[in-house]
């Protein structure tokens, strides 16, 4: 059974595939005349150019050989004796001089130099030489002499060039020189290795050819011909030819117009079919528009969906920072009077209290810190600084610190190190700590007899330093169902009423990020009652640079005498740094906004301001630059518990010199003012 196409449907697409075949053949007839036209215009411009070139070229020759006729003529003759050193000078700075001698007015060849090859022409003279006649008019005439390309007595041949020397009012002789511009003209024909040049002289004889020239393989428009007169007196003619170097140069080039052809003819039998089609895909595309609108609905809902997500997380965000900075406010007022208390007189009784206030304050703020350095990574606002130190110094430096804590429990801690290089690499300094130190306290947390085995070793791998930390305690050890989850925030081994451990589950979690983001890699292997073990492996960039040493700033250094203006909304935290800096025998003075802190500065003279952020009517960025305008010099410190990458960029950007987080120790606070409280 046959399928009965409509006619209809044949006929239009015949009638499109005829049309489109038609302007096919149009187009390729047209590129091919283009081909042959671009040909001729490329032959044209070339040959123009080249011969241009190689004319000027032999003009230099002639006109270097006539600057040495006129040295001799200007010293009558003086600058004879050093003729030859200038003849030499000639032949090495242009290579198409062979030769130059010098013919006296007798027509006898005195001297030729190089001398090397040529003694036979030495003594010779040119009364019986064919050219002799031609010498002799140039010489009447006083003209510069070119001849053809003639074979030479000493052997070759050369194109000869003679120019008149006239001094003390009479005819001295002629220098000449031989003249082969084939060295030449192969530099200035460099990059032509697609056409063939040929120059002739008057006589028709080839003195230069380059890529085996054929002008008979040519109809004469693919040939570009150039005479020029190089001897007015003899009407000497060259004659310059500049042609493709491939005969077949414009089949080649016709070949890419015959895919042009065949592309063409694909092209409508294609667009044929698609308007056979066409009918046919007029359903589909409407059922396509729908599908697009139903798409376009729901990329709608997307980015409805994201931009919530987006608010939820910048609220997330906002949130953690203003809790953050609600907490730190009042526990950097219990731990600064914790401090003031703790060098007061007070009963000795109350030490104990006083330490473990101490104690359960930092911890505390520890807390604080880790939920803050969750939500940086999480929102992807966390930065890596570059500092330059040794790993191995640095890892033992952070045991030397804890230590006392672990022999306090009564544990050992040993470390054995391999390949301690002390190799100095760039990279963040206090993240490496973040997690030697999170994973030191968590096997202290966890070990209550044996200790702790610490392995560090290191290899150099190109300029990279790959080291590999171990960290074996002997502790409660870790369940098998667990060993999953540890690293999961929020997540502790001993959980419920019944824990006794204590811990807010985000140590090992942060440990697990920072790794990943420095592209390290973190494991664990542990038994129930044994202990676990806990192996990194990281890599940094090494570096022959040394860190920076700042010496040690000495807690003695008197501080007394210096007016401090601090200008805070909270009376209880004006009033621990108050008695902190009493202490230090600074005289202090307080205002309560930024406003009034503009103001006091203005009638007053401080030597340092301790500028909160968050306060009413005026708040620290806004005072600090209205105090700047005035005062450029006074020291402005942000103190302030909000401890986001926003705001401290922002008190360095309104003028401020230095930014301190809440809550700040004794000990910390007198080695900061020491840098800037100078007595002169």
């Amino acid at each position: 059974m046959s399928i009965k196409i409509p006619k209809k449907e044949i006929i239009y697409p015949f009638s499109v595939f005829v049309l489109l075949m038609i302007v096919v053949i149009a187009l390729w007839k047209n590129s091919l005349d283009s081909n042959r036209e671009l040909l001729k215009k490329d032959i044209e411009v070339n040959g123009n150019i080249q011969s241009q070139g190689f004319l000027s070229s032999g003009q230099k020759s002639i006109i270097v050989l006539e600057n040495l006729m006129e040295r001799l003529e200007m010293t009558n003759g003086d600058y004879f004796e050093y003729w030859e050193e200038d003849a030499r000078l000639i032949l090495k700075e242009d290579q198409s001089f062979k030769f130059v001698e010098w013919i006296d007015s007798s027509l006898v060849i005195k001297r030729i130099v190089p001398n090397k090859g040529n003694e036979a022409v030495v003594g010779r003279t040119l009364s019986n030489h064919p050219r002799r006649d031609e010498w002799l008019r140039h010489v009447r005439d006083t003209t510069t002499n070119l001849t053809s390309w003639i074979p030479l007595i000493q052997g070759g041949s050369s194109i000869l060039l003679d120019v008149p020397v006239f001094f003390e009012g009479k005819f001295q002789g002629t220098i000449t020189a031989g003249m082969d511009f084939t060295n030449t003209f192969d530099k200035l024909s460099a990059g032509m290795d697609n056409y063939a040049i040929e120059i002739k002289d008057d006589k028709g004889t080839t003195f230069y050819s380059l890529n085996d020239p054929s002008p008979s393989d040519f109809s004469d428009d693919l040939v570009y011909v150039r005479s020029y007169e190089v001897d007015q007196d003899d009407k000497q003619v060259w004659t310059f030819y500049l042609m493709p170097r491939n005969k077949d140069v414009l089949a080649e080039r016709n070949k890419s117009s015959s895919s042009i052809l065949i592309f063409g003819i694909l092209i409508s039998l294609l667009m044929s079919l698609l308007t056979y089609f066409y009918q046919t895909s007029r359903n589909e595309n409407t059922r396509f528009r729908d599908l697009n609108i139903k798409l376009r609905v729901a990329n709608r809902s997307l980015r409805e969906e994201r931009t919530k997500a987006e608010k939820a997380s910048k609220a997330k965000t906002e949130f953690v920072s203003n809790m953050s900075h609600e907490i730190r406010t009042p526990l950097n007022a219990i731990m600064g009077f914790i401090e003031v208390l703790k060098e007061s007189k007070i009963d000795s009784s109350l030490h104990e209290y006083l330490s473990l206030m101490d104690v359960s304050s930092k911890k505390l703020l520890l807390l604080v810190n880790d939920i803050l350095e969750i939500d940086k990574i999480e929102s992807g606002q966390i930065s890596f600084k570059k500092d330059i130190f040794s790993p191995s110094e640095e890892l033992q430096n952070i045991i030397s610190i804890y230590k006392p804590s672990i022999e306090a429990k009564g544990l050992y801690a040993n470390l054995d190190v391999v390949s301690d290089s002390k190799t100095h690499v760039i990279a963040d300094i206090g993240k490496f700590d973040q997690i030697l130190t999170n994973l030191l306290r968590n096997a202290l947390k966890f070990t209550e007899k044996g200790g702790i085995d610490i392995t560090y070793e290191e290899t150099i791998l190109n300029s990279d330093l790959n080291i590999s930390i171990g960290i074996r305690d002997t502790g409660i050890g870790i369940p098998k169902s667990k060993l999953k989850t540890i690293f999961d925030r929020f997540t502790q081994i001993d959980s419920g009423i019944t824990k006794r451990h204590e811990g807010s589950g985000l140590g090992l979690y942060i440990t697990y990020l920072l790794i990943e983001l420095l592209e390290g890699h973190i494991e664990v292997d542990s038994t129930e009652s044994v202990g676990t073990e806990f192996k990194i492996s990281l890599t940094f960039p090494i570096t022959e640079m040394q860190p920076e040493t700042n010496a040690p700033i000495s807690n003695s250094i008197d501080l007394t005498g210096f007016k401090v203006l601090i200008v805070d909304d909270n009376k209880i935290n004006v009033m621990v740094l108050k008695k902190t800096l009493d202490a230090f025998g600074i005289n202090t003075y307080w205002v309560g906004n930024g406003k009034e802190a503009v103001t006091a500065v203005a009638e007053n003279q401080y030597d340092l301001v301790f500028m909160d952020i968050h306060m009413p009517e005026m708040d620290g960025f806004e005072a600090t630059e209205e105090i700047r305008k005035t005062q450029k010099d006074l020291i402005i410190i942000g103190f302030s518990a909000d401890v986001t990458k926003e705001t401290i960029q922002g008190a360095k950007e309104v003028g401020m010199n230095d930014y301190y987080t809440k809550p700040i120790t004794f000990d910390k606070l007198r080695q900061n003012l020491s840098k800037y409280l100078v007595r002169v």
